[in-house]
Parts: C-alpha cells; sequence; structure tokens
C-alpha cells in the first residue's frame, strides 16, 4: 500500500503523541496508583475510556460487517448494551462499594486464594490482549508490507513501553486522545462516502437481504449464543477495574450509561462503513481489510491519514489496557499470591507480568490469525466459569466453596471440550449446541446442587 508522505506524517504524529502523553508525569510507585489511578477516575474520563478500550478488533468488525450486514449490529452490539444497562443498574455501586482491586480478588476473598487463582486463569483469557495484538499487526502489515510476525511484535512492544511506568494513568490518559480520534476517523470517511458515492438510504435499497437481515444468513442458534457472550460484559476485567477506580459509585451507574449510548453511536457508524465497503469494493477484497482498502479507495490526501489514525487509536486503546489488566491479574493475583514472591514489589510483578501475557499473546495471535475467532474461543471458555460465581458474590449471596470450585473447574472444561471436538469433526458441535451452551448449563446445575444454606459460615484457608 502506498500512503502519501501527508499520511505517514499524520501516523507518526499519533504515534508520537501517544508515547508521550502515556509517559509524561504518569510514574508512580503506588500499587493503588498504578492498579488503578489512586480510586479518582472522573466521570468524563470513565466514559471516554470504557469507550474507547470496547472496540479493540476493529478488523473483526470489518469482517463481519462486510461479510453479513446489519446482524454485525445485532451481534457486536445489542447484546452489550443489554448486559451493559443491566450492569449499570443492577451491579455498578456494588461493586464499586467492594474496594477491591481487581476481579478475582471479589472471590479470592469470599472462597479463599485457591478460588483467587483459579479465577485468574479465566480471567487471562478474557482479558487477553492476543486479539489485538493481532489486530494491530494486520493493520502495520497492511501499511507497511512488513511480515506480519514482525508487525505483530513490533505493535506489542511499542503498547507496551508507553504504559509501563505509568499503569492505569497512562492508559486513561491516552484513551482520551484515542476517544475522539477513532469517532473523528469514522465521521471522515462516512461524510465523504455520502457525498462523493451514495448516501444511506440509496446505499440501503441496493444492498441484498443478506446485508438487511437482521440474522445476515447465520443460524439463530449462532447469533443466540452471541447474544449470551455479550453477558462477557458482566465479568469483563477492564469494565470491572474502571468501575473500582471511579472516585464514587453513582459515576460508575452513570458512566455505563453514557457509555452505552456512546457504544450504540459508534456501532452504527462502524457498521455502516462496513456496508459501504460491501457496496463499493469488488467482492475479491479480503473482509478483514475491507475498512483499510476502503479508505485507500476514497479518501483523498490527509483525511486518508486521519481515518488511518482512528483504526489504529480503536485497536491501540484496548491492546494496553488488556495488557495492564492482564499483568495485573497474573502478577498480583496470581503469581503475589505465593509466599515465594512476596519480598517483591506489586508494581514489579506487574511489569515482569505484562512482558510474558504479552509474549503469550503473540504466540496465540500467531498460532490464530482471526479476531471473531479469537474472541468467540476465549468467550466460550471463561464466561460460563466465572459468570454466576462473581455476580452472586457481588450480591452477597455467595455459594459453598465446593461449588465455586467446581463452577470454575466443570464448565469450562466441559466448554472447551465441547469446542475441540467441534474443532475436529469440521465444526459439527453435538446435537447441534454451541460450546458455550453446555459450560453455561453445567454452571446452572451445580449453583442449583449446591446451593449453600444462608446459615453456613466459613473459615479463611
Amino acid at each position: 500500500m502506498n500512503l502519501h508522505l501527508v499520511d505517514i506524517g499524520l501516523i507518526l504524529v499519533y504515534f508520537i503523541a501517544v508515547l508521550l502523553v502515556g509517559i509524561y508525569n504518569t510514574r508512580t510507585e503506588s500499587t493503588t496508583d498504578y492498579m488503578l489511578m489512586g480510586r479518582k477516575l472522573t466521570l468524563p474520563a470513565f466514559v471516554m475510556t470504557l469507550v474507547s478500550t470496547w472496540y479493540g478488533g476493529i478488523l473483526g468488525v470489518s469482517e463481519y460487517s462486510t461479510s453479513y450486514g446489519i446482524s454485525n449490529w445485532v451481534i457486536f452490539g445489542l447484546p452489550y448494551y443489554v448486559f451493559g444497562i443491566a450492569f449499570a443498574l443492577m451491579v455498578a455501586k456494588r461493586a464499586r462499594s467492594l474496594e477491591v482491586n481487581s476481579l478475582p480478588e471479589i472471590l479470592a476473598s469470599d472462597y479463599g486464594i485457591n478460588a483467587g487463582r483459579l479465577a485468574s486463569v479465566w480471567v487471562l483469557l478474557l482479558a487477553s490482549p492476543a486479539p489485538y495484538i493481532l489486530t494491530l499487526g494486520l493493520i502495520l502489515n497492511f501499511f507497511l508490507g512488513l511480515n506480519l510476525v514482525i508487525a505483530i511484535i513490533a505493535g506489542a512492544v511499542f503498547s507496551l513501553f508507553y504504559i509501563l511506568n505509568g499503569g492505569l494513568t497512562s492508559v486513561i490518559k491516552t484513551d482520551k486522545v484515542q476517544f475522539v480520534l477513532m469517532f473523528l476517523g469514522f465521521m471522515v470517511i462516512l461524510i465523504v462516502l455520502a457525498v462523493s458515492y451514495m448516501n444511506p438510504i440509496d446505499l440501503w435499497h441496493t444492498l441484498p437481504e443478506s446485508h438487511t437481515s437482521w440474522t445476515g444468513g447465520q443460524s439463530f442458534g449462532y447469533i443466540v449464543v452471541w447474544f449470551f457472550i455479550g453477558s462477557w460484559t458482566m465479568v469483563d476485567p477492564g469494565f470491572h477495574q474502571r468501575v473500582y477506580a471511579t472516585t464514587t459509585q453513582s459515576i460508575a451507574k452513570r458512566g455505563i450509561l453514557w457509555a452505552v449510548l456512546f457504544w450504540f453511536i459508534f456501532d452504527l457508524m462502524t457498521t455502516l462503513t462496513g456496508l459501504y465497503a460491501f457496496s463499493y469494493l469488488p467482492p475479491e477484497t479480503i473482509p478483514t481489510q475491507a475498512f483499510l482498502v476502503l479508505g485507500n479507495a476514497v479518501l483523498p490526501l490527509g483525511l486518508q491519514g486521519l481515518f488511518y489514525v482512528g483504526i489504529l487509536a480503536t485497536v491501540m486503546s484496548t491492546l494496553d489496557s488488556n495488557t495492564l489488566v492482564s499483568g495485573i491479574t497474573l502478577g498480583k493475583d496470581i503469581i503475589g499470591s505465593y509466599p515465594t514472591f512476596r519480598n517483591y514489589s506489586t508494581n514489579h510483578l506487574i511489569k515482569v507480568s505484562m512482558v510474558i501475557v504479552l509474549l503469550i499473546g503473540i504466540i496465540m495471535a500467531v498460532w490464530i490469525p482471526s479476531v471473531i475467532d479469537l474472541w468467540y474461543t476465549f468467550g466460550t471458555i471463561a464466561i460460563p466459569a466465572l459468570l454466576i460465581p462473581t455476580l452472586m458474590s457481588i450480591f452477597k449471596k455467595p455459594l459453598t466453596r465446593q461449588a465455586v470450585f467446581l463452577n470454575l473447574s466443570i464448565p469450562p472444561i466441559v466448554s472447551f471440550l465441547w469446542f475441540l471436538f467441534g474443532k475436529i469433526d469440521e465444526w459439527s458441535y453435538f446435537w447441534g449446541l454451541e460450546p458455550f451452551y453446555p459450560g453455561l448449563f453445567c454452571s446452572l446445575l451445580i449453583l442449583i446442587v449446591f446451593k449453600r444454606s444462608s446459615k453456613e459460615v466459613y473459615i479463611d484457608e
């Protein structure tokens, strides 16, 4: 791909700006400051960081919206609004009042340190930076023609550099910039397309049924499982981290409701861009590259660079956030829970762990080179394990330790084996059930069988 020097200059300015904003006046020695910004996250910053960190797999959105039309909004939008609003109205204030530092800490406090460690394994899956390492690598590969593996490594290393010393403070400061850029970038391309190609109403009338259907030709069961994967919101570790970092419980609740509104707006923008890409580009266009190819085809000098900066901002805001959350989970909640490592500072363990999770993320990005497959696989395995124990603890209705241990062990194993056997058998799942369902069924069954007596008391491990 050939970019004009002006567009290349805009992209370089973006990288330099993110680097400077991320490292300027952010160094801290306090663990609470490093992980949670000292619990001083205000409403505007809370909204901007929630929105900007929710869309890192923008090439996955490109792939799905170009291939299946408005069902992109049904699968990657609607479920998250439902669960986001539910979190705001029922969970946000309760979660903030716990005064914890991470999601596994909730389970560790109720069920002991081993439960916290086991929960951390599944949190690491949900917070894995792998999908966003892959996305950034694909973009750099497209821009610069770099070998994909080299592009993946380069993107991962850059994202680590500017958050290493500042932690969440660095992430929040860069998220503010990236929030503006991601909206601006997609606004620019939609305006240009509406003026130079056709307006959205005329576009709609030219689309085939496959792109105007709510299902996009997918099976009802496939659509429904993605809806349940939207419950990811309830146990998303980055989501929880932001809630714990707010100054008040009220900000946590109001901020999520505002974030849902901005999610809705951005989903409309990206889905509409996918419809334009399907209509404008030749059929042989690779769907994951559709947004990038479309920008190159229709945008003039300068605006092209601005659009690509918006895409980069969308990806990097999520990559740096997930890298930090994964580092906290591995460094504090797993490694730091063992006596052998208690002589090391928590911040040091988190920083070393961020390097480790990025290395693992790079391997996974190369091994499973599809953003949607990574989302689906991680969500299918981890959500059934975490959903019920976490919500029961937040609502002060804890389960027995036996029930929690079984819930953190059996459902994810069942989902994984169901997924694995389906993959071996050319994606033919037993009884046509997606892997998420048997995992969630096991979780509900454990809840019913091992429901604790309200009078039962436990001694900490």
